[in-house]
């Protein structure tokens, strides 16, 4: 390999470690790491209950962060995203199937990181850093998942991507989803109501601080925590919590 290509994928991996270090010291800077981990086992560990309760079946496609997947990051990387996929497999359990894959990234981005923006203000940095085909490609290699739980969210370019244009499978789960990527209240409404997104876990207003959680009653602790978004109750929720949505 020549010494400019070396160079330009040593300052590409070290730009991720930068965008994604920042993001978690932005989202745990604050907390201690290892509560922010249980708290994402928590969300995610109530999510995949409640999928495997309403949606249970077929394997389900679960879309973890493709930048684990390579050694030198900031190690809370890997173990945000472990806490992530180890509540999906409690909350799942046996008896359904979870196919974790990763996406590919935007060649862009490779190849100058400063090349592509990521809003600060997002709950899912990596929307802006996955390659614009990647879940559509993800989905055609996986054709037997009807369903798509992501760790890292929505594309940025979600309008363009085919799966979601279809208004039956593939059905969506979601964690912290940054639902500006859908557009206006009434179309997350639409996308939730029809069932294109079955659910998705949103940080509750006024929750108490992230520590770790010693194994008491966890489901008061989600409740205090997280909200479920479901069909059955995103009327409510978007009366009560406008701000969310």
């Amino acid at each position: 390999m020549k010494a400019s290509s070396r160079a330009a994928l040593i300052w590409a991996a070290s730009a991720v470690a930068i965008a994604l270090g920042a993001w978690l010291y932005h989202r745990i800077g604050n907390a201690a790491p290892r509560g922010a981990m249980s708290h994402r086992e928590l969300a995610t560990r109530f999510l995949a209950q409640y999928l495997e309760t309403h949606y249970s079946g077929k394997p389900v496609l679960v879309v973890s962060n493709p930048f684990t997947q390579k050694g030198g990051r900031d190690p809370q990387i890997y173990a945000f995203e472990e806490a992530g996929l180890s509540g999906l497999r409690k909350g799942f359990g046996k008896a359904t199937q979870m196919k974790v894959v990763f996406p590919d990234v935007r060649p862009e981005f490779l190849k100058n990181p400063r090349s592509v923006q990521v809003d600060p203000r997002t709950t899912t940095p990596l929307s802006f850093l996955v390659a614009e085909n990647a879940f559509d490609k993800l989905a055609k290699e996986n054709p037997e998942c009807d369903l798509i739980v992501s760790l890292i969210g929505l594309p940025v370019n979600l309008a363009q991507v085919e799966i979601w244009r279809k208004s039956d499978v593939p059905r969506f789960a979601l964690l912290l989803p940054d639902w500006r990527f859908l557009g206006n209240q009434q179309a997350i409404q639409g996308a939730v109501k029809s069932g294109k997104i079955v659910a998705a876990i949103l940080n509750k207003p006024g929750a108490p601080p992230e520590t770790v959680l010693s194994g008491g009653d966890d489901k008061a602790e989600f409740d205090k925590r997280f909200l479920l978004v479901t069909a059955e109750n995103i009327d409510n929720l978007m009366r009560s919590h406008p701000q969310l949505f």
